[in-house]
């Protein structure tokens, strides 16, 4: 009697491979285990080095190591691979404002306003960008800023408490 024997052909498939090594980095980072998600994220883009989400992962990954510089490099990647990354804009504008340096507020602001345009509600954008304007003493802007967080989200008591530090400290009669 002749056995018959199935042989199955798998091809290569480089995608899927890089899907599991995104995945795998993803479910590190959300565990804690940034080494090992730089690894796997790192083989991810090895094997697709053009997919925003490696980078914006990886760039997660280095913001939450504090490495900052590399955070912000992976950041600005996410977005030249997918210019619409809503949260690559903000992360990116976080790195900045981490980094203290009063010198690229202009340049945190035009990632919020670039969040902002992409989603007209994202008060998290909203907040941080008033907190910039404050900084460059655009309280007027400020104002302005948290006051449409404050119509999209009436219980939004931190933008609260900053409009009314800014309206009694700044611009209140006679400043």
């Amino acid at each position: 009697m002749c056995a018959i024997v199935n042989l199955r052909i798998f091809s290569y498939d480089k995608n899927m491979d890089y899907k599991y090594y995104l995945e795998k980095g993803i479910q590190e980072t959300n565990e804690g285990k940034f080494d090992d998600a730089l690894h796997s994220l790192n083989r991810a883009i090895g094997l697709k080095d053009d997919n925003a989400l490696s980078y914006f992962s990886l760039a997660i990954v280095f913001h939450n190591l504090n490495e900052l510089k590399s955070a912000y490099d992976n950041y600005t990647r996410a977005i030249e691979f997918n210019p619409n990354m809503i949260d690559a804009y903000f992360n990116r504008a976080q790195v900045i404002l981490a980094e203290k340096d009063d010198s690229k507020l202009h340049e945190a602001l035009e990632d919020l306003d670039k969040a902002i345009e992409l989603d007209p509600k994202f008060i998290d954008a909203m907040f941080s960008k008033a907190v910039i304007q404050k900084k460059l003493e655009d309280y007027k802007g400020a104002v302005e800023t948290l006051d449409k967080v404050i119509a999209i989200d009436p219980q939004a008591v931190y933008s609260k408490a900053l409009k009314i530090l800014i309206m009694q400290k700044y611009l209140k009669p006679g400043n």
